[in-house]
């Protein structure tokens, strides 16, 4: 990290710039054809029949067996879907009997044949006992519910469900009926946007199709992306018709989506911003930049450097240098945290990093780069790579002060230029 003065504990400050908006999104009633499952999760005591044995593993290290029998149970609205289509998976749980109320569900998913399981999302459930998970499908998966368990409940799990990927045409018409009553009543008629994009509103966003090819995609636009759209002009503005749907329900209910010219992120703090990079680097960039104004400010007293919290060390519940879990949190929060270590502390994150992933002199854009402020010449902070030009880089990156740009006793998140000379070496995510 760079050097600081030390200092007792104070709160943070925002000095970013906040837009003050509220995206509140409903899915309102969601109104499908459920493929519901029954009961047929086991109890950590009994697995469920046809449990494998990576199942019982992965749910082994949290199981509660001293407790109430618990029953969970999963369906999704549709087992075809193109990808980058949303879809829903939704159940039930049960403790004695009764709705459990207030627990935590979590979705997991793996590819199909191959040991060890992801989280794809988490809901709580509510008084009903019931949960629900969005999610945009990207690949064949195999996806699960698990309940972990508690004092007084045992864990339970589902069945897995195959969920298939399709590359037949979507019209709007047949999007509508797979979405059924998520996207809510039609409140316009199709309108021609532009000679190959149509758009029709709904109570709950916007569906767009997109003629490419002579084969159509329709694809969904809502929350607090939809507002940013809008105002960017839509499918005529710069960045154009979206290429898949959001994905919401990251951290600070942040959500992102691509477009044909970029992507744009959004949260409920009010953080936005677009980028015209695209895929998956270009939602990691989006998250970033929003990220671009915040700023802690410490007081230069006796106490630790490192205890003056910023939103990421509450975020990671870590009292640790925060550059490396603001790196760790835009992976997180543009919906890619397998992509970096998700370490909670400077050092750990630092050596899991150069461990896991590839290295090497070359700047590239999505980068982490590497460099030392001190003595030793050991590698002390990491900055993300936005752009490459010539010999210089532009990055983001948390707990700086953004070589002067900040006020005396200010650190933040910055966008800046620095020398590629500085840099000790790159490591590469596998994107």
């Amino acid at each position: 990290m760079e050097p600081v003065p030390m200092r007792q504990p104070g709160p943070p400050i925002d000095l970013g710039r906040i837009r003050a908006r509220t995206l509140r999104r409903r899915l309102g009633g969601l109104l499908v054809v459920a493929l519901a499952l029954p009961a047929g999760g086991g109890v950590a005591a009994a697995a469920a029949p046809g449990t494998r044995p990576e199942l019982a593993t992965e749910a082994a290290p949290n199981v509660v067996t001293a407790a109430a029998p618990s029953a969970l149970t999963a369906g999704v609205h549709d087992r075809r879907l193109r990808k980058g289509e949303t879809f829903w998976m939704f159940g039930r749980l049960t403790v004695g009997g009764s709705p459990a109320r207030g627990r935590e569900v979590v979705v997991q998913r793996k590819r199909m044949n191959e040991p060890g399981w992801s989280t794809a999302g988490a809901d709580t459930t509510n008084r009903s006992g019931r949960y629900s998970v969005r999610i945009r499908a990207g690949a064949v998966y195999e996806y699960r519910a698990l309940y972990r368990g508690s004092a007084t409940a045992r864990s339970s799990w589902t069945p897995r469900i195959g969920v298939r990927l399709i590359t037949t045409g979507r019209s709007m018409t047949s999007r509508a009926e797979q979405m059924g009553g998520a996207i809510g009543r039609p409140t316009s008629g199709l309108r021609q946007v532009t000679r190959s994009v149509v758009s029709r509103s709904y109570q709950e966003g916007i569906l767009v199709k997109v003629m490419r090819s002579g084969r159509a995609r329709t694809w969904w636009v809502h929350g607090g992306v939809l507002g940013e759209y809008r105002e960017r002009g839509g499918a005529r503005g710069r960045l154009g018709a979206p290429v898949m749907d959001p994905l919401c329900g990251l951290p600070r209910g942040g959500c992102v989506q691509r477009f044909e010219g970029g992507v744009l992120y959004t949260n409920t703090d009010g953080d936005e911003a677009l980028t015209g990079l695209t895929g998956v680097r270009g939602e990691v960039v989006a998250a970033a930049r929003s990220q671009v104004g915040y700023a802690v400010r410490y007081d230069g007293g006796n106490g630790s450097r490192y205890d003056w919290y910023s939103k990421y060390n509450v975020w990671a519940r870590s009292n640790a240098p925060w550059c490396g879990l603001f790196q760790s949190w835009i992976f997180k929060g543009s919906g890619h945290s397998t992509l970096v270590p998700q370490s909670t502390t400077w050092g750990a994150y630092r050596d899991a990093v150069r461990r896991t992933r590839p290295t090497g002199s070359t700047p590239r854009v999505g980068a982490l780069a590497f460099v030392s402020y001190i003595a030793s010449g050991e590698a002390s902070h990491t900055m993300f790579v936005v752009q490459v030009d010539g010999s210089r880089i532009k990055v983001i990156d948390g707990n700086t002060g953004g070589g002067g740009t900040l006020p005396a006793g200010v650190r933040g998140v910055v966008e800046h230029w620095v020398p590629e000379s500085q840099v000790l070496y790159y490591a590469y995510p596998r994107y």
